[in-house]
C-alpha cells in the first residue's frame, strides 16, 4: 500500500468522523462531542488519526537516521491501533467475538508485562 493511499484513506476516515459529529442528534456542540466521545472506538479512531499525523510530520521533518527511529516507532504503534480497529468487525460474529475479547485481554497483559 502506497503512502498516498494510506494518507487518502486516513483523511477520508477522519472526515467521516467529523461528519458523525456534525450529524449527531444532540442540539449543542458540547453534547454532540460528548456523545461522539462516549464510544470507545471513536476515541481510538481519533487517537489513531492524531498519531498518524504526528508520524507523517516526523517522517518528513526528521532527516537523521537516529531521529527517524521516532517516526518508525510512531508508525508501528499506529499500525497496531489500525489492526485493533479492524478487530471491531469480528465482535458481531457469534463465534469470533469471544476470541477478540481474549486477544484484547492478552494484549493488555502483554503491555503490562513489557511495562515492568
Amino acid at each position: 500500500m502506497c503512502e498516498s493511499d494510506r494518507d487518502l484513506y486516513s483523511i477520508s476516515m477522519s472526515l467521516f468522523s467529523s461528519f458523525q459529529i456534525l450529524t449527531d442528534e444532540a442540539m449543542t456542540w458540547r453534547l454532540k462531542i460528548r456523545s461522539y466521545c462516549s464510544d470507545a472506538w471513536n476515541r481510538i479512531d481519533q487517537a489513531m488519526y492524531v498519531m498518524l499525523a504526528v508520524a507523517v510530520v516526523l517522517r518528513y521533518t526528521l532527516t537523521d537516521d537516529y531521529n527517524f527511529e521516532w517516526a518508525r516507532n510512531v508508525y508501528a504503534v499506529n499500525l497496531v491501533m489500525f489492526y485493533l480497529r479492524i478487530l471491531q468487525f469480528y465482535f458481531v460474529e457469534k463465534r469470533l467475538g469471544p476470541k477478540v475479547i481474549m486477544i484484547r485481554r492478552m494484549v493488555f497483559a502483554t503491555l503490562l508485562y513489557t511495562d515492568i
